[in-house]
């Protein structure tokens, strides 16, 4: 309703804004206010508790990898599975008990039960829709787990399920969350003050973003990009 983008300033109802804290900076605090709320709430609505053995298919992106710092700080125990030796790093540095490359590994399903206590994951947070036809497998055997819908696949496209009995015999739960309130960005917002969110970011000049919109569209970013409107080459 302004107009103009990017402006130096402009005035925002206080109840619609988030304070920034002291400390966290704006490569920080970018994706921590879309990626790291969204997938907070949904770390809350699976009632898992410390301990719990948490995989994020698709673990080596935006929204994933600040799941798993925020499942870390939590006492969760995070499993990533992707692929990329960017991606592998990078999960590894923000937390991750384990990676499994899915394009290195014959059954990334059994790699993941066998770490998960060779019983199945407490927990499945689904952040990348293609990891959906494999979600409910990384439960294996464990009785109570949760399966979280996380990230949005093209309406119709992408269907989850399983033989009735494995949800009554195994009661296992299937949840979705879409977004996070501005508690869970406070909340979030103060991990990142704490230092238990770190930077996930590439962060690129404004006369690079299309090259940095290219290299999202091939999947070729471990993280979030960043770009800063403040600074060319």
């Amino acid at each position: 309703m302004i107009p103009g983008t990017y402006q130096q300033y402009l005035v925002s109802p206080a109840r619609y804004a988030s304070p920034i804290p002291d400390g966290v900076s704006d490569e920080v605090a970018a994706p921590v206010m879309c990626s790291a709320s969204t997938v907070y709430r949904s770390l809350i609505e699976s009632n898992l508790r410390a301990g719990a053995w948490v995989v994020f298919p698709g673990g080596g992106g935006g929204v994933g990898i600040q799941g798993v710092q925020l499942a870390k700080a939590m006492g969760m125990r995070p499993v990533v599975v992707d692929t990329g030796d960017a991606k592998q790093k990078l999960a590894m540095e923000m937390g991750a008990e384990a990676f499994v490359d899915f394009k290195e590994v014959a059954d990334p399903t059994k790699a993941v039960i066998e770490i998960a206590d060779g019983i199945g994951a407490h927990g499945v947070f689904v952040t990348a829709p293609a990891a959906y036809k494999n979600a409910i497998s990384f439960t294996g055997d464990r009785i109570g787990s949760v399966v979280m819908c996380i990230g949005l696949p093209p309406i119709g496209s992408m269907t989850l399920g399983a033989d009735p009995c494995a949800f009554v015999f195994k009661n296992l739960t299937i949840k979705g969350t879409l977004v996070g309130s501005r508690r869970d960005v406070a909340m979030t917002l103060d991990f990142a003050r704490r230092g238990m969110l770190q930077q996930i970011s590439e962060v690129y000049p404004v006369n690079r973003m299309p090259e940095a919109v290219e290299k999202l569209r091939k999947g070729q970013v471990a993280g979030r990009i960043v770009v800063n409107f403040n600074w060319e080459e």
